[in-house]
């Protein structure tokens, strides 16, 4: 327990580190923003090719997959459904902003740091069923409530997925691993940078509450985590797979709010604080939910 601690409070100094650096001018968010840049792109595939060299596909990773997509159609509609009588674009900023995990650069740290390397797979095909939502799904569903003109049509979402480094990733594991085919173990030298993911983190967390704006916010989060509870406890409950795919499924289900839903409801054409708000309050409250989730399944 202790172990687990030490290493979930280094994750925390980290955070506070980049938080602390940008809020005493020494960072900026163009810095964390270039960070977030070298990390999709380069360390975070680098990551999946050494963790997931030779996963082997199975009914359950595709279980996984499954259940990172429809974790986003329900806090999707959830998000709909609580501002049902609201204006089109709170009712369109609650969709985005409740919806979508943020797996790369926060989960997947925590569960490198913490598990064993076979179960890097069950994450990594969440975050795939995660992708096809999170990077224009949910996107496309929001511009229709506040008709906007800027639709998404299905070659716009397939060319923003295939645009991200980090999805085609796993395209390319899915099939290596279909066919039995692994990258020689000398090529992959690279090891995860938590660190780096951490410091991103810190640097971009940006809490500016407007307090008209609290109670929107405080509804969002609260559906969220809501669903999220509901969620796991029927994947733990119910759902007839391992243990241990369990654990790993619920712990993609609480992880924070995918980083792309303040850009998204910008170009709803949104200017309001409340993504960008909501955004960094889910990572602390997720880190706190993971870290004592993390206590007992380890």
């Amino acid at each position: 327990m202790i172990d687990i601690l030490i290493k979930a409070g280094g994750f925390i100094l980290i955070i506070m580190l980049g938080f602390a650096l940008k809020t005493k001018g020494v960072c900026t968010r163009e810095h964390g923003s270039f960070l977030s840049t070298i990390i999709m792109n380069i360390t975070l595939p680098c990551s999946l090719l050494s963790s997931i060299n030779n996963l082997e596909i199975t009914p359950i990773l595709l279980v996984a997959l499954a259940c990172g997509f429809l974790g986003n159609v329900i806090t999707n509609l959830s998000g709909y459904l609580i501002q049902k009588k609201e204006s089109p674009m709170t009712r369109a900023l609650s969709m985005i902003n409740s919806s979508g995990y943020n797996i790369g650069t926060f989960t997947l740290p925590f569960v490198q740091s913490f598990f064993p390397s076979n179960l890097i797979g069950y994450v990594c095909l969440f975050d795939t069923g995660n992708a096809l939502m999170c990077l224009g799904g949910t996107y496309s569903a929001a511009s229709t409530v506040v008709a906007n003109e800027e639709k998404q049509s299905f070659k716009t979402v397939a060319k923003k997925l295939f645009s991200s480094i980090p999805f085609c990733t796993y395209i390319i594991l899915f099939f290596l691993s279909l066919f039995h085919i692994a990258i020689p173990t000398q090529i992959l030298t690279v090891t995860a940078n938590a660190f780096l993911a951490m410091l991103m983190i810190g640097i971009l967390l940006e809490i500016k509450l407007d307090l008209s704006q609290i109670r929107l916010i405080k509804k969002i989060l609260l559906n969220r985590y809501a669903v999220t509870l509901g969620l796991s406890l029927f994947v733990y409950f119910i759902l007839p797979i391992d243990l241990t795919v369990k654990k790993m499924i619920i712990l993609c289900l609480c992880s924070p709010i995918s980083a792309v839903a303040p850009v998204f409801s910008n170009r709803l054409g949104s200017r309001s604080p409340v993504p960008s708000a909501i955004n960094s309050l889910s990572i602390i409250i997720s880190i706190f939910i993971m870290t004592i989730l993390i206590l007992f399944m380890v």
